[in-house]
């Protein structure tokens, strides 16, 4: 069977490698050079059970909350890059948010939330930037179909 953490890392990979101008996209990498930038990275996350299991059968379904990291990373000394940091964000949600198979990969007791971003422009060096975007994706865990 399909592990369905899997699966959704795996979709939101190739989720986030369609969002226009991004030269390069990456699994838990964090070392970009600056000819591949822009750059998107996912990062595996945490995972925790979202339901008290303690007397639930390990056999019953269980609900649990993924949190990946997805991480932008910008080089250029040309352009103003909160306006360039910001369209990628635009996309990045856009993206995640309505994409149907990982929707349906959430399955009807699952969701996607956006929880927010953060930013670093240009404090560790001219001309380069970081968007890290957050989100939850809850889905059933079934340890009879791993």
């Amino acid at each position: 069977m399909t592990d369905v953490r899997e699966a959704l890392l795996a979709r939101l990979f190739e989720v986030v490698s369609n969002i226009p101008n991004m030269r390069s996209a990456h699994r838990n990498n964090v070392d970009i050079p600056e000819d591949q930038m822009p750059a998107v990275i996912i990062l595996d996350g945490d995972e925790e059970a979202a339901t008290d299991t303690s007397t639930r059968p390990p056999t019953k379904p269980q609900v649990v909350t993924m949190t990946p990291g997805i991480v932008v990373q910008v080089q250029d000394d040309n352009v103003v890059l909160g306006s360039v940091i910001t369209t990628f964000r635009q996309e990045l949600l856009k993206r995640v948010l309505t994409d149907i198979q990982l929707i349906q990969l959430t399955g009807t007791n699952g969701s996607i939330r956006y929880l927010g971003c953060e930013t670093d422009v240009g404090w560790t060096r001219t001309g380069f930037a970081v968007l890290t975007a957050r989100f939850t994706l809850k889905y059933p865990l079934k340890a009879n179909e791993l």
